[in-house]
């Protein structure tokens, strides 16, 4: 990518310099890129553009080879079970003598090649492992809330505990490790405790101060509802007690507050927002309706 990259910014002339949209109010800037000719600029945004993008190629890090080696090395090593100890991690290192082994983690963690937790003494070589335990907890959400049955009920949880999962998408540390399922090696690697911990590091989950036992805030699950059915709640006294708002263009679909038009924010940013306030000290009202987006 960065031999890519610095080929097309050495060419004689730019054909591509735009962003997703090609007219609008959504253009962050507009550049006509097809004024280039034999390294003749008569855009000086072009030229900026192109010096700027072309020393950023050039200061990119080299990366051994040996680095992707290793990521096939682990994942080949992961196949079934897509999770490592650092421990084998370290072992593969030495074989294929990658001497800087946490430097390798953390650069193909930054790629999006695996996920390195280091205090979790974790690397998962597969992302759909975080995605498959999601999964199979949204499932078991919306069955239990639904009053299904699962495939393989939790034992010992309270109602208490039910109530406030299938009502709050709070759970307790029990109910947790009642209800998630995996390869054995898996779950021996990447233990409850772990995933817990991981599920708050990628801002999915939050602890609920609770000095009876430990319970965990999962947004994420929770059903989503439309600014119409909040302004319906507002009336009757029952509104979530925090709704975050954003003013969407009409003409342009986006934020950028040309006419202002009321919108509920995205699941992603409201889950996570909500997930980063309850972290720093703001308290949770068990006793209001709560959704995925506000």
């Amino acid at each position: 990518k960065n031999t890519q990259l610095q080929t097309l910014f050495k060419q004689s002339h730019l054909s591509h310099c735009f962003s997703t949209l090609a007219s609008g109010p959504g253009v962050i800037f507009p550049v006509n890129g097809l004024q280039a000719e034999d390294s003749f600029f008569d855009d000086e945004v072009v030229v900026e553009i192109r010096r700027a993008i072309t020393q950023q190629a050039v200061e990119t890090k080299s990366v051994p080879l040996s680095w992707f080696a290793l990521e096939l090395a682990l994942e080949e090593k992961a196949e079934g079970c897509e999770v490592l100890t650092l421990e084998t991690c370290e072992e593969i290192a030495s074989q294929l003598s990658v001497k800087d082994l946490q430097d390798a983690l953390e650069f193909l963690h930054n790629c999006s090649l695996l996920l390195y937790y280091k205090e979790q003494n974790v690397v998962i070589t597969d992302p759909q492992v975080i995605l498959n335990i999601l999964t199979h907890l949204t499932v078991a959400f919306y069955k239990l809330k639904n009053g299904k049955h699962l495939e393989r009920m939790p034992h010992g949880v309270s109602q208490v505990e039910f109530d406030s999962f299938t009502k709050n998408a709070i759970i307790t540390f029990h109910f947790f490790k009642e209800l998630r399922t995996g390869p054995e090696q898996e779950r021996k690697i990447l233990t409850d405790e772990k995933l817990l911990q991981i599920f708050q590091d990628l801002l999915l989950a939050v602890k609920i101060a609770d000095r009876a036992q430990d319970r965990f805030f999962l947004p994420a699950l929770l059903p989503t509802v439309s600014l119409e059915e909040i302004n319906k709640l507002r009336k009757q006294h029952t509104s979530p007690s925090l709704v975050l708002l954003f003013t969407q263009c009409d003409e342009c679909s986006t934020p950028c507050g040309c006419e202002k038009t009321q919108c509920i924010s995205p699941c992603g940013l409201f889950c996570a927002s909500v997930v980063k306030l309850l972290s720093t000290g703001w308290t949770f009202d068990e006793q209001s309706p709560t959704y995925s987006n506000c």
